[in-house]
């Protein structure tokens, strides 16, 4: 137990997001982090003025590399975050954890091939890369010895075969844990959703989704972060394309990767909020910022077919749900305090999410919020 008089906060005249509508206004009370059903002695009351509060945003793709990336991340709502890809333990330790700012939770180094594009963007060595099944125990065994908390493959040119991806998510589901596949392309996506990974990394850009693929996706119950921003990006900059894919055109598109969303929205297959988000890239005239792209996501969509209600879904509720992560993602007692505030009401205009009254993280308010309303 610990010392001293536990805290209680309460959140008074708010309206709280339920699935998919607001609650009349009511109060929500806070304690050690954790919301509760009531308080007896409240030591702080916060007046809401019948604003709307949503449960902590979840981005669930990105790639953070120091504390500035949780600040952005934080400043946005952003409460938790799959880190997709860690070269250096050590760092992703550091970056885990860090009270009052955005929860990290991180793969390890990714399952590449020998000469594909990732390991080299990667600068992974051969020794580190994986060929053949009978190197794949090895290979998870690593990533799961340094404390990632799930597994990722690069399903590309060059890239795992089908059997060695089996192997990979057969090592991983074996440990208890989850296999993340990244797919770009038709022919490579086919393979990452044969492989029975449990969550498929970005969408296919260049061709229509076949009926079969669908089909497989909801028989595997698997679910898919199709990371649209990243996209959108590769429209609007050019010269991201060689940092992404590994040459200097593409036959992708936005329009391609929006129509095939939609599809699978239509399906039933769930789709979770994530951004690719990375920071500066290259000499820092493209950008990709953190916490930011995560409202665009939603945005995204929308554009899509999504309610704001399922968009918003999307980002809290759902991956809570899919990546395991059941302490969070919904406002209700015995959940981590992971709170946004919003002005205006996000049912009306999904852009509202970008109209932040406060955040709290884990019980702990981030001060330094940005409003973009």
């Amino acid at each position: 137990m610990r010392e001293g008089k536990m805290v209680f906060t309460a959140l008074h005249n708010v309206r709280v997001f339920h699935h998919d509508h607001f609650s009349e206004p009511t109060t929500v009370f806070i304690a050690d982090g954790i919301i509760v059903n009531g308080a007896v002695d409240v030591t702080d009351t916060i007046q809401c003025d019948g604003r709307y509060l949503i449960p902590g945003l979840i981005d669930s793709h990105l790639h953070v590399s120091d504390i500035s990336d949780l600040e952005d991340l934080s400043s946005y709502g952003v409460t938790t975050a799959f880190n997709m890809n860690c070269l250096n333990y050590t760092a992703c330790a550091i970056l885990a954890d860090q009270p009052g700012l955005t929860k990290i939770l991180s793969a390890g180094l990714a399952a590449v091939g020998l000469g594909s594009h990732h390991q080299q963007l990667s600068g992974l060595p051969a020794d580190e890369t994986i060929n053949c099944t009978s190197e794949a125990t090895d290979v998870v065994s690593r990533v799961f010895g340094n404390g990632s908390q799930y597994m990722k493959i690069v399903s590309e040119l060059n890239g795992p075969t089908l059997d060695v991806q089996r192997a990979v998510v057969g090592q991983t589901h074996a440990r208890g844990h989850q296999a993340m596949t990244h797919a770009t392309e038709m022919y490579w996506y086919e393979l990452a959703v044969s492989s029975g990974s449990d969550g498929l990394q970005h969408i296919p850009a260049d061709r229509p989704l076949t009926t079969d693929v669908v089909i497989q996706l909801r028989k595997q119950s698997q679910f898919v972060t199709p990371t649209l921003n990243i996209f959108k990006l590769l429209d609007s900059e050019p010269g991201f394309v060689p940092f992404l894919l590994g040459s200097n055109t593409t036959n992708g598109s936005y329009a391609t990767a929006k129509q095939n969303a939609r599809v699978l929205h239509r399906a039933g297959v769930p789709m979770l909020a994530g951004t690719d988000a990375i920071g500066n890239i290259g000499d820092g005239s493209i950008t990709d910022p953190f916490g930011l792209t995560l409202h665009w996501e939603l945005q995204h969509f929308v554009d899509a077919g999504m309610t704001p209600a399922e968009a918003i879904q999307s980002a809290t509720s759902s991956p809570a749900f899919m990546h395991r992560q059941f302490d969070r993602g919904l406002i209700e007692a015995g959940k981590r305090a992971d709170l946004v505030l919003l002005n205006k009401n996000p049912l009306k205009n999904i852009t509202n999410t970008l109209d932040i009254a406060r955040v709290w993280i884990g019980g702990i308010e981030y001060r330094n919020i940005s409003n973009l309303s």
